[in-house]
């Protein structure tokens, strides 16, 4: 499983909204502020966010055309992000 699709699975299983503080910030602005993982116009899971209530996430994709255009544009923050990927 790539790191993309990790980060898709955490974004489906609605982690980010369950951890509190660094974790789930880093991750919005890792991933979905970045474009890496691209929400559409359609339901997508319902999950329970860390203070009980329940979310109807949006549909979530991985955007590879957004994450060829960062390599080429912003190579250092890439290299951030797969950093611990062999």
């Amino acid at each position: 499983m790539t790191i993309y699709e990790k980060a898709l699975e955490f974004y489906n299983k609605g982690r980010f909204l369950q951890f509190e503080g660094s974790i789930g910030r880093t991750f919005v602005s890792d991933y979905l502020d970045s474009g890496i993982i691209k929400t559409i116009d359609e339901p997508g899971n319902k999950i329970v966010d860390g203070y009980g209530r329940e979310i109807q996430l949006k549909k979530a994709v991985i955007d590879q055309d957004r994450i060829d255009y960062l390599w080429i544009n912003e190579p250092e923050f890439m290299e951030e992000i797969e950093g611990g990927e062999s």
